[in-house]
């Protein structure tokens, strides 16, 4: 089982992804979508600490993959990872380049056909080169 966690700067982003998200994939039990948008008040930004511990939530999962709208949410992600002591956890968590709507969708609906880390990868890689048909 894998975890996506949506890193946005709005909290509404990440929640309206995550709903389209599990509507779309019938909210199979193969991957958990997780929200980490806006700061705790629901106002614009990130939380590098906040996004630490959803990862320690997903520490059961076999893969995390994060995903960002904007440059400085990746900072927010790597200070995240940094922030994990527990280096077999921090080893599962990868950060998936390319644009957030997309390429969280296409990853959680390859996670129910090949929910090897290559093939997300490999998907999620095609919609960032725009080579994804």
């Amino acid at each position: 089982m894998a975890a996506i966690i949506l890193v946005s700067h709005s909290y509404k982003i990440t929640e309206g992804l995550k709903e389209m998200i599990e509507e779309m994939t019938s909210h199979t039990e193969s991957i958990e979508i997780i929200s980490a948008g806006g700061t705790d008040d629901q106002r614009l930004g990130t939380d590098a600490v906040k996004i630490s511990e959803y990862i320690r939530q997903c520490a059961h999962h076999d893969n995390i993959y994060l995903f960002a709208d904007l440059g400085s949410a990746v900072f927010s992600i790597e200070a995240a990872i940094e922030l994990i002591e527990d280096e077999e956890l921090a080893g599962k968590c990868t950060y998936v380049p390319g644009p957030i709507v997309e390429g969280a969708f296409v990853a959680s609906v390859q996670c129910m056909v090949d929910p090897s880390k290559a093939a997300i990868l490999r998907e999620a890689e095609k919609i960032r080169s725009g080579t994804f048909n």
